[in-house]
């Protein structure tokens, strides 16, 4: 039987990998109410891999999921994990000679790269702003890695060597700015998986975040790059690695007591209906609990000897 309780965040231990057939599957997992037989389906955050053993410490099949119940905010799809490769728009602009008219402005977001560059050891954290305003560039902020203050590492630049004047007409005339700082065992930040931002620019702005990713010592031993066909070398130092988006799963759920749960395997990394998946791999019973009630405090007067209160 599991436990879990309303208007917080939720940890479970579950047997999924146990029964799995897929090699790497997304879980899909549902709730049904015993008595009103409303049902909920959502993408559980599975932080088995960055979060460290279960009391089963000799038996990897055991699985940790994450998820909050609370009256708003509801995000069935946040826990999914997948990979990207992504760079800043009008830097690919940049390194390309010849473009389609119309991309001589920036996207004006932010855009992260994490760079692997020495196993178990350090990594390089970027923070890319596709400005939409030349010349604009990162002045100073704050940065923490799973709570670590780790702004003295900060140091700012731009990327990208474009004529100015432009050579032709469609050309990107200014460079883009980052905000860059290693990611070390030494300092804490290699297995850091929340990473939370607050950087001003020369323009007055400020751009702030907590943004949920996979840590260099992950991004390691998974070697993403594989999945897009590049080599370590030719990733090596530049935007194009590809970074994996850790969400936070929200649901929520009307009726407090007693569930029946169910996990599923699938390739798909959204889908909510179960009729797609591989099937069961896992099931059981949940109990809901509800929050705490909020502390009252009564105060008792005489009156003609009773005691009333209110």
């Amino acid at each position: 039987m599991l436990k879990i309780s309303a208007n917080t965040d939720n940890t479970i231990w579950v047997n999924a990998s146990r029964n799995k057939t897929l090699s790497n599957p997304t879980y899909l997992m549902s709730l049904e109410h015993k008595v009103s037989g409303d049902r909920k389906y959502f993408i559980p955050q599975n932080i088995t891999s960055f979060s460290g053993r279960t009391t089963y410490q000799e038996d990897p099949r055991v699985d940790l999921f994450k998820f909050g119940v609370y009256d708003s905010g509801e995000n069935l799809t946040g826990g999914t994990r997948y990979w990207v490769k992504e760079k800043p728009p009008a830097l690919v602009y940049l390194e390309q000679p010849l473009y389609f008219p119309g991309k001589l402005q920036g996207t004006d977001k932010i855009y992260i790269d994490q760079t692997f560059v020495i196993p178990n050891i350090l990594g390089l954290f970027r923070i890319y702003l596709d400005t939409k305003n030349p010349y604009e560039v990162f002045t100073g902020g704050t940065f923490f890695a799973d709570s670590v203050d780790l702004t003295a590492l900060l140091t700012f630049g731009t990327n990208g060597n474009p004529t100015i004047p432009p050579t032709n007409p469609y050309q990107v005339d200014y460079p883009i700015p980052y905000a860059s700082l290693p990611l070390a065992t030494a300092n804490g930040g290699f297995t850091a998986t929340t990473f939370t931002y607050n950087l001003q620019t020369n323009s007055g702005r400020t751009f702030s975040d907590t943004v949920y990713l996979a840590s260099m010592e992950e991004i390691g031993i998974i070697k993403p790059w594989e999945y897009f066909g590049d080599g370590f070398q030719d990733n090596f130092r530049r935007p194009n690695y590809p970074r994996a988006y850790v969400g936070t799963t929200n649901i929520s759920l009307e009726n407090y007591g007693w569930y029946y749960y169910r996990i599923y395997e699938q390739t798909s990394q959204t889908n909510l209906n179960p009729l797609l998946t591989t099937g069961v791999v896992d099931e059981g019973t949940l109990y809901l609990y509800p929050p705490p009630p909020d502390e009252v405090n009564y105060t008792g007067y005489s009156n003609n000897d009773i005691i009333i209160y209110e």
